[in-house]
């Protein structure tokens, strides 16, 4: 009978275990994309006063805009990871989908940019904004769909709704503003989201 007890607390211990890791991991995932939002919103700000000539910034500042701002992601990536290996927390839906896109963006960013510098041509790399925005869109519906949540998948189908919009308006300075919409209305918005529920949680 003392084992089944101290059984049950251990089972009970490591359900809560459990809890508590998915909370640092639901924590770790709404920084990152807030981080992503606004950080890649902002260079891309950055991007449509520099196409636009608005006041002094250049292509050439607008450019240094955004490896700053991959620095700066990365930098919070490295901190997110840190954390996660410190608490041991297992990967869920969301993060694995995630993790995927990241990589992604990462290889068709630098696949349009060697594209671009062989052929010459800006419009290779001022596409990436519609084709990052249709990966976004499917991480969304195949987290949704494991998560049984709704409002992911609508964040999902207003991912390929934005890639549409940022095709249309290609090689145009306002495609960049409508690519800072987007990010914030798909990363940054779902971040807080994420922070916020993983917060209460904990409470």
């Amino acid at each position: 009978m003392t084992d089944d007890i101290q059984s049950l607390r251990d089972d009970i211990a490591y359900l809560k275990a459990m809890a508590d890791s998915g909370q640092s991991r639901g924590f770790g995932g709404g920084v990152l994309l807030m981080g992503a939002g606004a950080i890649f919103a902002a260079a891309s700000v950055l991007q449509y006063f520099a196409m636009a000539h608005v006041g002094s910034i250049t292509m050439a500042t607008a450019s240094l805009g955004w490896l700053a701002a991959t620095a700066t992601f990365m930098a919070v990536l490295v901190a997110v990871k840190l954390r996660w290996r410190a608490d041991r927390a297992p990967s869920g839906s969301a993060n694995v989908a995630w993790k995927g896109v990241g990589i992604g963006c990462f290889a068709i960013f630098v696949a349009l940019a060697l594209a671009s510098w062989r052929t010459q041509s800006p419009l290779l790399i001022e596409f990436s904004p519609s084709i990052i925005f249709v990966l976004y869109g499917a991480a969304w519906i195949a987290a949704g769909s494991a998560m049984r949540r709704a409002w992911m998948e609508w964040a999902g189908w207003g991912g390929f709704v934005a890639a549409g919009i940022t095709a249309w308006f290609i090689g145009q300075p306002v495609s960049y503003l409508f690519y800072a919409l987007g990010l914030m209305l798909l990363a940054f918005v779902p971040g807080v989201i994420f922070v916020t529920t993983a917060s209460r949680a904990g409470e």
